[in-house]
Order: structure tokens, then C-alpha cells, then sequence
């Protein structure tokens, strides 16, 4: 069975919460999200970069145990860090000088496992550079697998939201499945659901995954099909929602490379409904890691 292939962030999430000791602990969407592929059994490739650093070091260990393979840009910065203070579960994000520098370099063997993917997934990328934007682009029009872009916005990460915006249009030609979540519409867009899917069909965009949060998640295509699913009905508390859409999208993910890409309406509510699943047992776990129940 081919891989699946994360491109995106590494990083680490220093966490501190009211009341509580400071933790630091393996963090970034893109590695959430290997992560959660890896833990359905799939091989689970990340395009990343991080510091030749003692975070780095417990980065690369972290990936190792879990099963995903690293395939890593050159830098020469320290491993990002990004600090999330919560209140009642919900994060509010700082960063280290290193986040403002993301850069990855698709070199030979990045490229050589993008295209041997069944599924190539973007996930927090730094679209608000346009060099950077552009040469993902360029590699996404040599791939064959599924292309999926989860443009994961961080406001307080991006000096400018309009440039950002631009670099994600720019390569929605290329992607099979755009998932954004309703803060996503509010940040890029500033428009209600029903518009930015019209913009992105406009866009080239086949099929969009919206998250809703508390409201569950749908799906819709060029063709006028939608299907939405509400939030699962999980025993226990939420405890945290940090790893939420990534858990989702592990897990539409991993349907698409076992079972092949969903068509029907009835294909796409299963895909949702063991996506939502998925999701609320994360959100019943400390962390951002994936939690299958």
C-alpha cells in the first residue's frame, strides 16, 4: 500500500494551562496529522523541518515511535516553538522567532516520496510566502495521489492575512479535497460557508471538507452533492480540542487509501460519521494526539 505524505509544520507545543506546570510536547498540525495516518496502520511519511536541537532531537524520536518517517529540509534555526495558554480547553497561540521563518525545501528525496504517495496532505504551510507557495505548487502538478490542502490559518503567525490567502488560492488548482474549518472561512475569507465553497469551486477545487466544530463537519463537491454529520455522541468530557481536525482529516484520510476515494453521498456520511468518532475521543484526551476510542 503506498504512503501517505504530510507536508507542514513540526514543532513544539509548550502548553500551560491555569493552575498548572508548563509541559512541552510534540506538536504542529502536519505532525498531528502523520501521526494520526500512522496510527490506522498506514505508512506515514512528513516533508518538515527542525532544529538541529535538543526539541529537535525529541521531534524526530517522537515521529520514530509512532511510525512516521521524516523526511527533513535543511535549516539552519532552532526548532519552532509555539506556546498555547488554555482556558476551558480552548487554545490562544505565541511563537518563537523560528515560526516566523518557516521554510521547506522540496529537494530530490521529498519530491521522490510525494510522488510515490497515495495521498500528498498540506497541512499549515507557510502560504504567506509566495516563493514558497509557488514551488509547492510546482510540485503538487508532478504528483498522481490524492492532494489534499488544509490551509490552517494562525492569525498571530501570519503578518499578513491577504498574501496568505493569495498563496492558498494559488495552488487549489492542484487539490483534490480542501478541509477548512469555520474559524478558517472567518480568517481567509470573512464570509459564510455557502460563498467561499462557490469561490473555491471557482478556484478549481473539486470536493471541500468543512469542519464545524460543535456543528459536526460536511462535505461538498462541484457536482452539488453535500452531506453533514453532527458531532459524535461520546461519553466522557472534552478536555481539549487542539487535535480535533487533524484526528478528522486522519481519518477521511486513511478511509480514502483503504477503501478509494468516496463518490456517493452514503460513501462520504460513513467517512464522516468515523471522522467524527475519531475526533471526539481526541477531544476526551489531554493533547493533540489522535485517539482512535
Amino acid at each position: 500500500m503506498k504512503p501517505v505524505v504530510t507536508v507542514g509544520d513540526c514543532i513544539i507545543d509548550e502548553v500551560r494551562i491555569e493552575g498548572e506546570e508548563p509541559r512541552r510536547l510534540p506538536g504542529g498540525a502536519a505532525l498531528n496529522l502523520a501521526v494520526g495516518v500512522a496510527k490506522f496502520g498506514l505508512a506515514s511519511i512528513l516533508i518538515t523541518r527542525v532544529g538541529q536541537d535538543r526539541e529537535g532531537a525529541l521531534l524526530l524520536r517522537y515521529a520514530r515511535e509512532r511510525g512516521v518517517k521524516i523526511v527533513r529540509t535543511p535549516t539552519v534555526d532552532p526548532t519552532g516553538v509555539a506556546v498555547s495558554t488554555r482556558k476551558h480547553g480552548e487554545p490562544a497561540y505565541s511563537f518563537n522567532p523560528a515560526m516566523y521563518r518557516r521554510r521547506i525545501l522540496f529537494d530530490a528525496a521529498a519530491v521522490q516520496a510525494m510522488e510515490e504517495a497515495a495521498v500528498i496532505a498540506v497541512n499549515s504551510f507557510p502560504f504567506d510566502n509566495g516563493a514558497e507557495a509557488s514551488n509547492l505548487g510546482r510540485t503538487l502538478q508532478r504528483v498522481r495521489g490524492v492532494r489534499v490542502v488544509d490551509p490552517n490559518p494562525r492569525p498571530l503567525l501570519i503578518p499578513d492575512i491577504a498574501a496568505y490567502r493569495r498563496g492558498v488560492e494559488s495552488i487549489l488548482s492542484t487539490a483534490e479535497i480542501v478541509k477548512v474549518s469555520d474559524e478558517d472561512i472567518r480568517i481567509l475569507f470573512d464570509s459564510g460557508w455557502e460563498d467561499v465553497a462557490t469561490h473555491l469551486f471557482s478556484l478549481g477545487v473539486g470536493t471541500i471538507l468543512v469542519s464545524h466544530g460543535a456543528g459536526g463537519a460536511r462535505v461538498i463537491d462541484r457536482s452539488g452533492m453535500s452531506v453533514a454529520v453532527p458531532v459524535a455522541d461520546v461519553a466522557g468530557d472534552i478536555l481539549d480540542t487542539m487535535g480535533a481536525g487533524d484526528a478528522m482529516l486522519a481519518t477521511v484520510i486513511s478511509g480514502i487509501v483503504e477503501r478509494g476515494f468516496p463518490r456517493a453521498e452514503r460513501q462520504w456520511e460513513a467517512s464522516l460519521v468515523d471522522a467524527m468518532k475519531v475526533a471526539a475521543a481526541t477531544c476526551r484526551n489531554p493533547g493533540a494526539e489522535l485517539i482512535l476510542g
